[in-house]
């Protein structure tokens, strides 16, 4: 019992990260300037290219354009649930915004510096509330670089960390990593729980992976994975582990069934996500037939859309060479791509996919060769030009 109660101690004694200081400064170098080209790359988008039209399609009042591309689409229900709550909660009835979690907005009111007449940087509490979730993403996506450099290291090679690292940082969803948006986040969380098991938290891990529960409904994700780590561990730690790992899972669920009972409905959580989203549990078949059914489909947007499916495809693909590297890897992987699946439909999928860390460090480790490496980048960046160009122009993209 001694040796359990060690591998759970005190937060206090998380171990740091051993990266060298001369590799953070060009992770930050590479950060900055990659966070410039998606500036720059928004920037000209919103100068040149048409914009969609009309009064659901809103803009900030001031900060000009290099502010006002990042309030687009779900970043406008973080930071109205960050400045006034959750409809949910203030109705006590189900309501659209029962299908984003707590924690991100919760994160965006702390540090936006919310005052009932705005914030010390802007008069309009729109613009402190995207400001606030500007700085959430961009620390968690810096944070989960590092940690993603020094996982892979630990586990290849330091060659290899560079390139998984790097393509994290010209990811085609660079618009949403450093947008107010979940993804940067729930990274760095799923990130941080494979990273501590690695140096032996386990318990720390647990309390992670809570997190990334009520942060994104993909993290109970991570369950499946904890559970085959739980499995693995020593006799002597295998029962204490399996029960920890129900933790997550049971935060997860508690959510959900205490947000439906409190508006009446235990289950109004998948209620709202059907007649809002258009997305109903149990039915991942539909999600590829549909390609082939007769129905009109576009090369990109709203669903359905072939680069949707395309891609969806490459991730399957790419998750069954996670599952030869790494089991637990792969059962986190598999799962992060079967829960939105099973929704129905593939819409947001390339944004749902390219969050899951696993996949770039397989294609880190493919993109070896010079061949390879311009293939995988500039497919990469090709898809980013496309995302962040349809995004700060109110088009559909994931």
């Amino acid at each position: 019992m001694t040796r359990v109660l060690t591998r759970l101690a005190p937060l206090a004694q998380i171990p740091p990260l051993t990266t060298h200081r001369r590799d953070l400064v060009i992770l930050l170098t590479a950060f900055a300037v990659t966070r410039l080209f998606v500036v720059v790359i928004g920037v000209l988008s919103m100068t040149y290219l048409d914009s969609t039209q009309g009064e659901e399609y809103t803009h900030l009042l001031d900060g000009g354009p290099a502010l006002d591309m990042w309030y687009r689409w779900d970043a406008g229900f973080y930071a109205t649930i960050a400045i006034e709550g959750y409809d949910w909660v203030n109705e006590q009835q189900p309501t659209g915004d029962m299908a984003f979690f707590p924690l991100y907005p919760g994160l965006i009111h702390l540090v936006s510096g919310l005052t009932p007449t705005g914030c010390a940087l802007s008069p309009y509490l729109s613009t402190c509330a995207t400001l606030g979730g500007l700085l959430v993403s961009n620390v968690a996506l810096f944070a989960a670089t590092v940690v993603l450099f020094d996982l892979v290291r630990r586990r290849f090679d330091r060659a290899t960390a560079w390139r998984a690292a790097l393509l994290l940082l010209v990811s085609p969803i660079s618009i949403f990593l450093s947008g107010v948006y979940t993804e940067s986040l729930f990274l760095l969380l799923s990130l941080l729980t494979f990273w501590l098991i690695v140096r032996r938290w386990f318990l720390v891990a647990i309390a992670v992976a809570m997190l990334a529960c009520l942060t994104r409904s993909v993290g109970v994700a991570l369950y499946p994975a904890l559970l085959y780590i739980a499995w693995q561990s020593p006799p002597q730690q295998r029962i204490l582990r399996i029960l920890l790992a129900q933790i997550p899972l049971l935060i997860f669920v508690g959510y959900i069934l205490g947000a439906g009972l409190y508006v009446g409905d235990p289950f109004a959580y998948f209620g709202a996500y059907e007649q809002v989203w258009g997305r109903t549990a149990g039915n991942p078949i539909e999600a590829f037939t549909i390609y082939f059914s007769g129905a009109e489909v576009a090369l990109f947007g709203w669903h359905p859309a072939w680069l949707d499916l395309i891609l969806t495809l490459i991730y399957l693909a790419l998750a069954v060479l996670v599952w030869r590297k790494d089991r637990a890897w792969g059962l986190f992987t598999v799962f992060a791509l079967l829960i939105p699946i099973a929704s129905g439909t593939l819409s947001a999928m390339p944004r749902y996919g390219a969050v899951i860390f696993p996949l770039y460090i397989v294609l880190a480790l493919y993109a070896r060769q010079i061949w390879s490496a311009l293939v995988i980048y500039g497919a990469s960046l090709g898809l980013a030009l496309l995302t962040i160009s349809r995004f700060v122009t109110w088009k559909w993209i994931a």
